[in-house]
């Protein structure tokens, strides 16, 4: 077995959140974590979101973005103040072609966690491994009903979709 550290400088993660007029971007650092990997496989890992360091790409004007980043941290969304991490635990994988893998995991959001599957890239060259993928997240599942139209009705055009995308590019360094 192999472990390789998340290079947190080098990795990214962005985010999407949809509703019904349009959509929000944006990015979130990674606090650290590793993958473990046997064979060509994926076996065992984690990696930790720093819930604190969440940016809005999409609006540029300071009011309105800083307003909705305050949205975002409180309780409405993510309760930053109470749950200043997340995290993703890979319990295996699966090749399924060249290098795509189906990796599954719990991830937690808000103290609450939930299995997750996803498909992600993974190359290892040397010392270094790269990985890329999408995990589509229901908000619902870890309490954020915000705007959500399970949970409020007629919302119209305030409507949040409940599912929210993180992609992702890791890059990760072997342990020696």
């Amino acid at each position: 077995m192999a472990t390789f550290q998340i290079q947190q400088t080098s990795s990214n993660v962005n985010w999407t959140g949809k509703k019904v007029l349009g959509l929000h971007t944006g990015s979130i650092n990674i606090a650290g974590g590793f993958i473990e990997i046997t064979g060509n496989n994926i076996t065992g890992g984690e990696i930790r979101m720093d819930m604190t360091s969440i940016v809005i790409t999409d609006i540029e004007d300071k009011k309105t973005n800083r307003d909705f980043l305050e949205h975002l941290l409180n309780d409405d969304f993510f309760s930053v103040d109470r749950f200043r991490e997340s995290a993703l635990v890979i319990t295996g994988s699966r090749k399924i072609e060249n290098n795509k893998s189906a990796i599954e995991g719990t991830l937690t959001i808000k103290a609450i966690t939930h299995p997750i599957s996803f498909t992600a890239s993974v190359e290892i060259f040397t010392d270094t491994l790269h990985s890329l993928g999408e995990l589509v997240i229901d908000r619902t599942l870890y309490n954020i009903r915000y705007g959500s139209g399970k949970f409020i009705e007629n919302l119209g055009d305030k409507l949040i979709y409940d599912e929210f995308v993180l992609q992702f590019k890791l890059i990760a360094q072997k342990s020696i």
